[in-house]
């Protein structure tokens, strides 16, 4: 789960970036950020807090860490994660490196959350090349009044997920949790139904043409990401996710919350 946003962010944006990264780390998710300063920090630093697994995505060789300030952090990151990069070693900042490496960003994650960002921000570079990848974009909302959060109102109204408050049962960070379609911990293991008691007869499957039978035959009917369907099916991204519409409109699969997919 990616978590981004603006190197210089309010109290508030560090307040719910290290309530995010942590309920995440907690829930089993593995965070992926930039280990620029700000809200990339906030993220890897309270994952790592929680115990959980991070990704830093460089835009510099993986023996350049930047800024220098994140040494430390870097290390502990190597501990429990990894620091990945496409540039070769030594390669050093370059302004022009940091947005190409935002796709990266993008691209491992099932999801992108938005912290805080302005108009001018690299943070919406990965909200968008998100929704290139057919990715889930989620914003942390704000006032209208905050210029570190103009950025993500426009993504708002570009159909983004609003990350919504919590309510007398559930804080904000679990109702994030609901929305990404976390499995709820269980205080004993028991295998829970996905499916009724009595379910009804099962519809005659009409022929399909070759794509159609690949992708679905790459789907159980548990839960799988669009992600591993992808890499069973061996199509590319953008055929796998048309073809998965179809299938939906043949009521043969159910896209469920976090860009999943079972069988219906």
């Amino acid at each position: 789960m990616a978590i981004v946003g603006t190197r210089s962010p309010s109290e508030y944006g560090r307040r719910w970036a290290r309530k995010f990264s942590a309920a995440l780390a907690k829930s089993g998710f593995t965070v992926v950020s930039g280990l620029a300063t700000g809200i990339d920090t906030e993220a890897h630093t309270s994952c790592l807090d929680a115990g959980g697994r991070t990704l830093a995505i460089f835009g510099t060789g993986v023996d350049v860490v930047y800024p220098r300030s994140n040494e430390r952090l870097c290390d502990r990151i190597l501990q429990q994660g990894l620091a990945i990069s496409e540039y070769p070693a030594g390669t050093q900042p370059n302004r022009t490196n940091f947005p190409r490496r935002n796709r990266i960003i993008a691209g491992l994650s099932r999801a992108t959350i938005v912290i805080e960002a302005p108009r001018k921000s690299g943070a919406l570079i990965t909200a968008y090349e998100a929704n290139d990848f057919c990715r889930d974009v989620y914003v942390l909302t704000a006032r209208l009044d905050d210029e570190l959060s103009f950025g993500c109102m426009e993504l708002l109204s570009k159909g983004a997920h609003p990350i919504l408050p919590g309510n007398d049962q559930m804080l904000s960070e679990e109702r994030l949790l609901e929305m990404l379609g976390a499995m709820p911990k269980l205080d004993k293991a028991e295998q829970l139904s996905l499916f009724p008691v009595n379910p009804a007869p099962a519809k005659r499957m009409p022929s399909l043409d070759a794509e159609l039978a690949l992708v679905l035959s790459a789907i159980a009917s548990e839960p799988i990401s669009f992600d591993s369907i992808v890499e069973a099916a061996g199509l590319d991204a953008g055929i796998v996710s048309g073809t998965l519409l179809q299938l939906e409109l043949l009521e043969l699969v159910s896209q469920l919350p976090g860009m999943r997919y079972q069988r219906c």
